[in-house]
């Protein structure tokens, strides 16, 4: 009896009492690294729709860059992203924007400081890093006066401003980018479920005392078949897989120290 009594209260507060969130956002981060840390996270239950499992990387800028990868840079016109991330010597990497028929990118990219396809007219987001800072502006917003270095144009954004966004009711794989109060970029991948874009905005949006991200900005990268993330650093391995290649990832590279 006592045995089933401490077990059942093991299981209570673990799981916490029937309606509410389950969720793992309470664990620590993995510190890889300095500036490079990783969580894998399971969130079941109001408010969320439905169950999600991610795969979640947090990159601070003082200690690593985060860069475009662009395929046809490398002499291809997709990859699946942890043949991008391998070839472009990244440590880390995820799916990046839309694309059309016979994979031609869709949407603003600037790759090292150049642009590598052009701005598209929509109500995306822009991810971009401007004077060594992380931001998620606008496709209004976006002016380049030359001290943009990297830039992917995609959608729709999650969080503006630290207020979650109303999404619309759709439900798929997914993988999504924020930056946090701390100027740290989040990088996220769901691993195996579908999930809905409100759910995401919520988990960008809430605190981190709340299990949350607690993001200033965020948006999402293309989903569906197209969502998928690679690491390989440290003592980290991360692969989880997509449905086909991919034209386009944003990459994690070690910054070099003077």
């Amino acid at each position: 009896m006592i045995v089933f009594l401490l077990a059942a209260l093991f299981g209570f507060l673990l799981f916490g009492s029937a309606g509410n969130c389950i969720a793992s956002g309470d664990l620590p981060w993995q510190k890889i690294d300095e500036g490079f840390e990783y969580k894998s996270i399971r969130v079941e239950g109001p408010p969320y729709q439905s169950f999600m499992k991610m795969a979640i990387l947090r990159i601070g800028f003082e200690q690593f860059q985060v860069r475009i990868m662009d395929s046809r840079n490398l002499g291809m016109d997709r990859m699946e992203i942890k043949a991008l991330t391998r070839k472009a010597q990244a440590l880390a990497g995820i799916n990046g924007g839309f694309f059309l028929p016979g994979y031609r990118p869709l949407g603003l990219l600037i790759v090292d400081g150049k642009e590598t396809n052009p701005l598209r007219k929509a109500d995306w987001g822009v991810f971009l890093v401007q004077d060594e800072r992380p931001r998620i502006i606008h496709t209004t917003e976006y002016q380049n006066d030359g001290n943009i270095t990297q830039a992917l144009q995609v959608g729709p954004r999650l969080v503006v401003n630290g207020r979650e966004l109303q999404m619309k009711r759709q439900i798929a794989r997914r993988s999504a980018l924020g930056v946090t109060l701390k100027n740290q970029v989040i990088l996220l991948t769901t691993e195996d479920t579908d999930v809905y874009a409100q759910d995401l905005a919520h988990f960008f949006h809430l605190p981190e005392a709340r299990g949350g991200l607690e993001c200033r900005d965020a948006m999402a990268l293309d989903g569906g078949p197209s969502a998928q993330m690679y690491a390989e650093y440290k003592d980290l391995r991360i692969h989880i897989p997509g449905g086909w290649g991919v034209p386009n990832g944003v990459g994690v590279f070690k910054r070099k120290q003077p």
